[in-house]
């Protein structure tokens, strides 16, 4: 659907450049429909964004009083981290608005960078799947912290892999920022999951034990 939307929003209102392009439905619905139609999309298109946005605001909530304060405090009872959870809903909420206002990434921007991070702990699943895993979690922690550390500084300064190796074919320049850092958490796995690997041990044939000669 957001396929449609886009290529429709190419031939109706042209030129929408960065956050602009976020606008593409509702200037199509304002090109196309009378000023009620619009209310009436304007409306739905509200309710469709509570539903989603109420779920991930208490998921993350949740999240940060599990996950953050009582890895902190393992004693903390789960009454209150049920009520954390609940305060910090508000807070995240107003964090995220003032990130909606002045963030300059464009909502198809960020969910290109979602993608390119949860895709990091492949290698490692791919690794534990073995009856006897070959990576370590030495490995894996390093693999992981080097595909997102490498995904946030790209999105985030505005650099392209053009930007960084440009003599690189086109064809290469126009990667997702996720291939190549999945390329490197690749590499970063194998090679520290090689040097933190305990040897493996030699097995020792089994010495016979000496039979007793019974007295006769």
């Amino acid at each position: 659907m957001l396929l449609f939307v886009l290529f429709a929003a190419i031939l109706v209102v042209p030129g929408l450049k960065g956050a602009d392009a976020d606008l593409s439905l509702l200037r199509i619905t304002t090109a196309t429909f009378p000023p009620w139609g619009v209310g009436i999309v304007g409306g739905a298109g509200l309710l469709t964004a509570l539903v989603p946005g109420s779920l991930l605001l208490m998921t993350s909530a949740t999240c940060l009083a599990k996950n953050v304060y009582r890895v902190a405090r393992p004693d903390t009872p789960d009454t209150q981290v049920a009520q954390l959870a609940k305060a910090l809903v508000p807070v995240l909420a107003l964090v995220c608005l003032y990130f909606t206002f002045n963030g300059g990434s464009s909502l198809v921007s960020l969910l290109l960078m979602g993608y390119a991070l949860v895709t990091q702990p492949f290698p490692a699943v791919v690794g534990s799947l073995r009856p006897r895993p070959k990576i370590t979690k030495q490995a894996a922690t390093a693999g992981i912290i080097t595909g997102v550390a490498i995904v946030a500084a790209v999105t985030l300064t505005g650099v392209t892999i053009g930007d960084l190796i440009p003599f690189l074919p086109q064809a290469v320049k126009d990667f997702n920022v996720g291939i190549i850092a999945l390329a490197l958490n690749v590499a970063v796995t194998l090679t520290v999951s090689a040097s933190t690997r305990a040897p493996a041990r030699a097995t020792q044939p089994a010495t016979p034990t000496p039979e007793l000669n019974s007295p006769t």
